[in-house]
Parts: structure tokens; sequence; C-alpha cells
């Protein structure tokens, strides 16, 4: 069951009881005005934790499965984790942009001219055969990607006829299936690709193929958490939130990593 929807009034009043949350530094009114611009799920839900008493090992601890808040907590202290999250949205999708820009035109570029993908059913078989390479190049993958990956170049193969011609295909696909095409590609082609994206200062200075596609998955959830507006909080903290699954440390080092990583300006941004 979900729980009730709450009025701007109730989510001052349970964040006051249950929260230990106060009004001095921002008032009521401004923090209505907040909630209700910005979500209770943005602005508090991604940062209890903070705030939430933990034990020797840091680890959350709750009684009858609720948090427990050993002090009064500043709905401004929420508010300001808030604010120093989302400032860093702005130039980490100008360099997401970017990045995706160059990498799917470099990759579209390898594909077109080592391949004679003149109709449908040519591109069809392109697509399969990245589709029965995908297990054989990336055999650390379990079976639950290697599903989703198969998933992802059906789709692409039933939508074929969607576009007008096969430039348009290449441009149109996403970011996630792009990776999901180079990952099925013989070597050969994928080092090359590789060695372009490191001319162009795409390849995150990294100096292998295989470390270039781990963080460029790595980059695909941030791509999609920062363009959907959802918060990084979740996304480093929780492997699976819906079923509140932590991350573990070299999981959330990685997804750092590459956050403080497109939070500076690159080069490959500007125009030439």
């Amino acid at each position: 069951m979900y729980k009730p929807a709450k009025t701007l009034s109730q989510q001052i009043e349970y964040l006051h009881s249950t929260k230990r949350v106060q009004f001095n530094i921002i008032d009521e009114k401004k923090a209505k005005k907040i909630l209700l611009r910005y979500n209770y799920v943005n602005v508090i839900s991604p940062f209890k934790h903070h705030f939430a008493k933990k034990n020797e090992k840091n680890e959350i601890i709750k009684l009858n499965n609720n948090h427990i808040y050993e002090r009064d907590v500043e709905f401004a202290e929420y508010y300001d984790k808030y604010k120093e999250e989302r400032l860093k949205y702005p130039l980490m999708i100008k360099n997401i942009i970017g990045f995706e820009t160059i990498f799917k035109s470099i990759l579209a570029y390898n594909i077109l001219t080592n391949n004679d993908l003149k109709d449908h059913d040519s591109l069809y078989s392109f697509l399969e055969s990245i589709r029965n390479n995908i297990p054989l190049n990336n055999k650390r993958y379990n079976q639950k990607r290697i599903i989703k990956l198969n998933k992802s170049i059906e789709h692409l193969q039933d939508n074929i006829d969607n576009y007008a011609d096969v430039y348009c295909f290449f441009d149109r696909m996403t970011l996630g299936e792009s990776l999901t095409v180079f990952c099925g590609l013989p070597y050969e082609i994928q080092n090359k690709i590789f060695s372009d994206c490191q001319k162009e200062g795409i390849s995150f200075e990294v100096d292998k193929t295989p470390d270039f596609i781990t963080k460029t998955f790595t980059l695909v959830s941030i791509r999609n958490c920062v363009m959907h507006c959802n918060s990084l909080e979740i996304l480093i903290r929780f492997y699976n939130p819906k079923n509140k699954v932590i991350r573990d440390s070299n999981s959330r080092k990685r997804y750092i990593s590459l956050i403080n990583y497109l939070c500076k300006e690159k080069d490959y941004t500007k125009m030439i």
C-alpha cells in the first residue's frame, strides 16, 4: 500500500514530530514553498541518513523500522545539502552532453565505415551479431545484465523502420543503447573507438578499453539520474533503492570518483 499524500502543513508537522526538524533559520512558510517547488523526496528523503543515529560501523540504527534522531535538526541543514547537490548539475550536464555527443559520433563513424549497412536486413543482421557477441565479449557479466543488454538490442531491431536512414538510426540511439552496441563490437573496432575517444579527451583518463566500458556504464546511471532531476545522494548510497540495498564501498567510490570528474570543466565541451 502507498503512503497517503500529505499536505504541505502535514509535511511540516511530520518533519517536526518524527525527525526533530526545526524552522528557526528557514521558517515554516518558506519551508512549505521549498517543499512545493523541489519535492520532499528530493529535499528530505536522500539526506535523512546524515542526521540519524548510527552504530560504531556507521550503520543506521532503526527502532520499529524508523530512524532515531538524537538532536534537533534545522530544516536549513537539509536544504543546504540539497542545494550543494543540485548546484553541481549544470556543469555535470554540460560535460555529459559533450561526452555523449562525441562518443556517439565516433561510434557511428567506426561502425558505418567498417560495415556494409545498406538496408533494413543488413542493419538487422549487424545488430544480431552484436547481440550474439555481447556474452562472448563480456564473460564477467552476470545473466541478468546479459538479458538486459539483449533486450536493448531487440528493441533497436524492432525500431529500425522508424528512422529515415541508418545515419538517423545511430544518431537517435540513447547513450545506454550506444554503449550496448559498443560492448558487442569486435575487439579491434572497440579498441579503435577507444583510441579515438582518447584523442578527443573523453576517455576518463583510463588506459584500457574494458575500464572505459566500466566508466561509461557508471556514466549512464549518473546521466539518467541528473537528466531526470533525481538525487545523486540516492544513486551513490543505494544499489537498489526499492529494496534499500546499500552499495558496497567500492561501488560508492566508483560513483563518487566519476561525479567528481564530471564536476570539473572539460576541454571537450568547447567548440573547435
